[in-house]
């Protein structure tokens, strides 16, 4: 069985917390230590609490609160190869000793009662991951920051018994909003974000597969919206003859969340 708490979703920080019968996992830190401590506390835990990090990449929405959080707590950091060397660097010209673990993609680590594995995206990072996590007869999988759902993301999706999948931006709100042309540019590549429309039809597919659960996350503050984000997969999913009060779908948001997903 496993507990999730999408405690933090957006393009301006993540971090999630996955824990199994006695063990407790973070997801990426991109928010300020204040920030960590404060969404652990919000459902009952402390730092202490923590066995691992997982970093999925290193830009600073998911790993702004590793440099205080190595000075003060000796926790395994877990980041594939080329991005744990970036981070270990980058630490130690703060001067910050760090327990950081280099892993590789599709070479499963066991900690107490789970046993995770990275596998790769396509994103504008050095190394950039999704995780898929294993606990008894439960499997989770989580995927965002990426620019399109390729053949191996789709595998480890479809093998899940829950998904977290990015849904990050309307395309029309892209196209019109603020943003600089480079920046659109960028997020709508194939090594930039996943908008609804992809989201929803990666939905749709997995639905039509026998999956009904899924957690859309890091949804942008500026180029999109819960509203819009729904309507949008809702449509895809009624377009594929499937109806969309079926499928169970949640969202991660950006200000702290302590809501809970159990996935047994």
């Amino acid at each position: 069985m496993f507990k999730i708490h999408p405690l933090y979703s957006s393009s301006s920080g993540n971090m999630f917390h996955i824990a199994s019968s006695n063990t407790n996992i973070l997801i990426d830190v991109g928010v300020s230590y204040k920030a960590i401590n404060e969404g652990l506390k919000s459902i009952g835990l402390t730092i202490k609490d923590i066995d691992a990090i997982l970093i999925t990449h290193e830009h600073s929405d998911h790993i702004k609160g590793l440099p205080l959080l190595c000075r003060k707590n000796d926790i395994p950091i877990y980041a594939c190869i080329s991005t744990a060397s970036y981070i270990k660097e980058e630490l130690n010209d703060k001067n910050i000793e760090s327990n950081i673990v280099a892993i590789d993609y599709n070479s499963p680590v066991k900690i107490k009662d789970i046993e995770f594995s990275a596998f790769e995206i396509s994103h504008d990072a050095i190394m950039p991951c999704g995780y898929t996590l294993k606990s008894d007869n439960s499997v989770i999988t989580f995927a965002t920051d990426l620019g399109y759902v390729s053949e191996v993301v789709y595998e480890h999706l479809l093998k899940s018994n829950y998904a977290i999948i990015e849904s990050n931006y309307d395309s029309t709100m892209l196209e019109f909003g603020k943003y600089p042309y480079k920046l659109k540019r960028r997020i709508k590549s194939i090594t930039g974000h996943l908008s609804n429309d992809d989201c929803g039809q990666t939905v749709a597919q997995l639905a039509n597969e026998g999956h009904n659960r899924f957690l859309l996350a890091h949804i942008s503050e500026n180029n999109n919206n819960l509203d819009i984000a729904k309507q949008t997969v809702d449509s895809i999913l009624s377009q594929n003859g499937i109806n969309p009060d079926s499928i169970e779908i949640n969202f991660a948001t950006k200000n702290l969340s302590n809501e809970e997903y159990t996935i047994c």
